[in-house]
């Protein structure tokens, strides 16, 4: 049927095209209205292929490329490569989308059609989207945006808030997604672009999904269909059943979920799009390893890891080794999970890498910019200085001039001279810090549990073991470098802790963190490591490993004035007095909470903001209860 569908397509444009030819015949003028017909006919044809064939939308917009080539008509031209361009992002064929895009922008350029570049800039940020690129992608989408601007064309600034939206939303700030999409919304509903507002409520309604608000985001959904349902996108409608398969399968209804996400797959796969089949492929993966179907997700794993390693989706590519690792894990070919890991991280800090390098590159500007401003205020001021001394020649100006100078240097050496004491006693408590999270008794403990669970031929729980000490060996050396992370790598390296310790003590040791909704984990800053020393503290001198109610509670806000982060780490062991009296040496201290006050008074030395410490037996605050209390405010810091 879909060949019989291509067939007369293919038929109908051979017919127009051989109608165009016989019908303008004569004078030149009338045989170059004759092609240009033909040129935008075969344009419109493309354009419909795109829910039918993305392989035959391309075949026909070439026909329409080579013809504009031969006119050299930029107007043409234009519309042709941009087409083509869109036609290959479809398609999932974006090493050629990129070529196509980047063909269109001067002949745009010729014609002064500024609105246009910013259309195909906007394209071309979705690619570098598609690739995992963000930093690319926002700046493409920016300029986008700031040409719209310039040009005043309302009309187009809800594509590039949709734009902004899904590019927040693929990076986790689902807050400033929703922000971009109710913009876009807004928009879309002034101008009346109904393919629009339908994708709009679709992005609003994966917004909802995350937070695992299923009805409102069912809500969402099904506005979506209705508006869809007013122009029939089958590209669209797939999907729509994707999302609302995913959504079934959030909520555990498997058999439901598996009959949206075919539906989807079938259509995308009807149409060439190689991206959605990607997508699709490892949804179905997913939905079957729940289901224990580890063959059947493997199936589907392989065959979306080609269509990944052919079109260079590296993005994809980390999801489905990260699949694979799981299945092979669960199956229990383990040299399979160890080899198709080790790719996975290698293609994620490949991603991270270029990242890290393009945000460098842009600091590093930065900095020259600030750095030459710099040198000029003060070539400026040495002018003045001179001019001064010139013009009045007055010798007390100078000897008070060269003793201010002499103070100045004298207050900077000493400044100086303090700011690397203080630098290398940083060095020192970073090397302490470092040596108490990985101090030999923890890590020869954690080995020979390894060890024991070998033997054991306990090998689920051995590579458990072993994957989360991998995981907070690594958090540790890498946070170790830092003066501050986010909160959320700071919690991930303290679950990591207290699981560990879980897997080694035979009780049960419960854990909870509450933290104030306020708060934006990914960009609030705290000193690495700080909260662990008081953990350990808590399971080894508080005796909670011998607990079997223990129960360990980090608790996480803001104060009144939403300047200061308050920390609070409490148990119910048997008491800091009470462990104190339990010593043998009398005179122990404990190290980790010497180095972690030392850290305090670093932090308080460097900056004019203050942390403030302290540790009280909850025996003090009610005679029924047991345990130790740590708190500690630190000033609140935002990522820029």
């Amino acid at each position: 049927m879909k060949l019989l569908h291509t067939t007369l397509i293919f038929i109908l444009i051979c017919f127009s095209s051989s109608a165009y030819s016989d019908k303008f015949v004569g004078p030149d003028h009338q045989a170059e209205n004759s092609v240009t017909l033909q040129i935008l006919h075969y344009l419109d044809s493309s354009a419909y292929l795109r829910n039918v064939s993305s392989e035959q939308s391309i075949v026909v917009c070439q026909k329409a490329i080579l013809l504009s080539e031969e006119s050299q008509d930029p107007n043409l031209l234009s519309k042709s490569y941009k087409t083509q361009g869109i036609n290959h992002y479809y398609a999932g064929t974006y090493d050629s989308a990129f070529v196509y895009y980047e063909k269109s922008i001067p002949q745009f350029e010729a014609i002064n059609s500024k609105v246009d570049i910013g259309k195909v800039l906007g394209n071309i940020g979705l690619l570098y989207r598609k690739q995992g690129k963000y930093d690319k992608a926002l700046e493409y989408y920016l300029n986008n945006l700031k040409i719209y601007k310039e040009a005043n064309y309302e009309e187009g600034l809800g594509s590039v808030f949709n734009n902004l939206g899904n590019l927040y939303f693929e990076t986790n700030e689902f807050n400033k997604a929703e922000t971009y999409y109710q913009y876009a919304l807004r928009n879309f509903k002034k101008f009346k672009k109904t393919k629009e507002i339908a994708n709009a409520y679709c992005n609003l309604g994966a917004v909802s999904e995350t937070r695992k608000e299923f009805a409102t985001s069912l809500g969402y959904y099904n506005k979506s269909l209705h508006e869809n349902s007013k122009i029939g996108n089958i590209l669209f409608e797939s999907k729509l059943l994707f999302n609302i398969g995913f959504l079934l399968h959030s909520q555990a209804k498997l058999d439901s979920a598996i009959i949206y996400v075919q539906r989807a797959e079938n259509i995308r796969i009807k149409i060439g799009d190689k991206d959605g089949m990607v997508s699709a492929k490892l949804e179905l993966a997913r939905i079957s390893i729940d289901q224990k179907k580890y063959t059947l997700a493997e199936k589907y794993l392989l065959e979306a890891d080609k269509i990944a390693v052919t079109n260079s989706m590296l993005k994809w590519r980390a999801e489905i080794l990260e699949s694979l690792t799981t299945v092979y894990r669960k199956t229990g070919n383990y040299k399979k999970a160890y080899l198709h890991q080790n790719e996975m991280i290698q293609i994620s800090d490949s991603l991270n890498d270029i990242q890290t390098t393009n945000r460098f590159a842009e600091l590093s500007t930065a900095y020259e910019i600030e750095k030459n401003q710099k040198e000029l205020e003060l070539l400026q001021q040495k002018s003045q200085i001179q001019n001064l001394e010139l013009g009045k020649k007055n010798a007390w100006i100078i000897i008070l001039m060269i003793v201010l100078i002499l103070g100045a240097v004298a207050i900077v050496v000493s400044l100086r001279i303090n700011r690397l004491r203080a630098d290398h006693k940083i060095m020192d408590l970073r090397q302490k810090v470092l040596l108490t999270q990985m101090n030999p008794h923890f890590l020869f403990n954690s080995l020979t549990a390894i060890q024991s669970f070998i033997l054991d031929k306990k090998n689920e729980e051995a590579n458990n073991y072993l994957s989360r000490l991998a995981s907070l060996v690594r958090g540790i050396l890498e946070n170790s470098r830092e003066e501050f992370v986010s909160l959320r790598t700071e919690l991930e390296t303290l679950k990591d802790y207290i699981g560990l310790q879980k897997l080694r003590f035979e009780n049960e040791i419960n854990y909870e963190f509450e933290i104030d909704k306020n708060i934006d984990q990914d960009q609030v800053l705290v000193p690495p490591m700080l909260a662990q020393p008081f953990v350990e503290n808590a399971l080894i001198h508080g005796m909670l490993r011998t607990n079997p109610n223990a129960q360990i509670q980090v608790k996480i806000s803001l104060n009144k004035n939403l300047d200061l982060l308050r920390f609070q780490i409490k148990d119910n062991g048997i008491g800091i007095d009470e462990a104190k009296r339990n010593r043998q040496d009398k005179n122990h201290k404990s190290i980790a909470t010497s180095i972690a006050l030392d850290r305090v008074k670093i932090y308080n030395f460097k900056s004019s903001k203050k942390m403030h410490f302290e540790i009280i037996d909850l025996n003090h605050l009610d005679q029924n209860s047991h345990g130790t209390q740590v708190c500690y405010t630190i000033p609140l810091s935002i990522q820029n």
